[in-house]
């Protein structure tokens, strides 16, 4: 697993996410469909109590893509709100510091405004 920059869908992880939600929905699954799938994917992988750096960048990375296709689900939603505030994901860049931590702090909190703002499905 890797990051190359502070975006969402730049680490390994959140592109791998969004690549496979992305082929579930070519494949003509609905979006619950392949929300299911990739959960069970990585559920079945990670422990939410003691992965929740990992969890964070699926939950995130899933949101994202979900957003960005207008098939927000709810509880992906609030599963994300939750990590976001609950500062998993920054446990990973505070070793890095300074201006990569304010930035991608900067990008969870604008990915967490435009969940606010959506109602979700």
């Amino acid at each position: 697993m890797g990051a190359w920059d502070t975006g969402i869908f730049d680490d390994d992880t959140a592109c791998d996410v969004r690549d496979e939600f992305l082929d579930y929905l070519e494949q003509g699954h609905t979006p619950k469909e392949a929300t299911e799938f990739m959960l069970d994917d990585y559920l079945e992988e990670s422990s939410f109590d003691e992965d929740q750096e990992v969890l964070s960048l699926v939950y995130c990375g899933l949101a994202a893509v979900q957003l960005e296709k207008n098939c927000l689900q709810k509880d992906v939603k609030i599963t994300t709100i939750g990590l976001i505030k609950g500062g998993a994901d920054l446990e990973m860049w505070e070793e890095a510091g300074g201006e990569e931590y304010r930035n991608r702090e900067k990008v969870l909190n604008d990915l967490k405004q435009a969940l606010d703002q959506e109602r979700g499905q």
